[in-house]
């Protein structure tokens, strides 16, 4: 896990650690109502914007960020697992209100004359936030909370995740 993380990030990528099928974790942070509509189509760090929920709302709301977590997780059964667990934990957070949602992202087949088919598949959970008078404090403190949540999932369904946790997860 990356030192330059604040704590709050931290503690959600630990959560995350937790599953074995989990490979590795990233999370950035965007001002939504920065970006313009034109940008949309831009490839690059834009290009990892989730782009029908945006234009279905003609861009981000007024102080809006978005948390992006990349989660790439294993090509084997612990990966698939993990998968399933966490798209029913991020539907069961959607559902009870928060704004999340998790999508998959990969790059096109071929790059030049590289093969990238098989290489580049990650699924992004998406973390959408009004800052407040706090600022992106309102982002961390929202990931934190994430953090907490999926942390009591796991406890919860602990018995039925069996060899699919993690004793220890390390800092990935």
């Amino acid at each position: 896990m990356a030192d330059d993380y604040p704590c709050q990030v931290k503690k959600f990528h630990r959560a995350l650690y937790r599953l074995r099928g989990v490979v590795e974790v990233n999370t950035g942070l965007k001002p939504l109502d920065k970006i313009s509509l034109s940008d949309y189509g831009l490839s690059g760090k834009l290009g990892d914007l989730p782009h029908a929920l945006l234009r279905r709302t003609q861009g981000g709301l007024p102080d809006e960020a978005w948390a992006n977590t990349d989660v790439i997780l294993s090509y084997d059964r612990a990966g698939w697992l993990t998968l399933e667990f966490l798209s029913w934990w991020v539907r069961d957070q959607s559902r009870g209100g928060a704004q999340i949602q998790m999508r998959p992202q990969a790059l096109p087949p071929l790059a030049g004359e590289e093969i990238q088919l098989g290489r580049t598949l990650k699924f992004v959970i998406d973390h959408f936030c009004v800052l407040t008078t706090h600022g992106p404090a309102s982002m961390l403190a929202l990931l934190e909370a994430q953090g907490q949540a999926l942390n009591t999932a796991v406890d919860t369904y602990a018995n039925v995740l069996g060899d699919l946790l993690v004793e220890e997860p390390s800092d990935g």
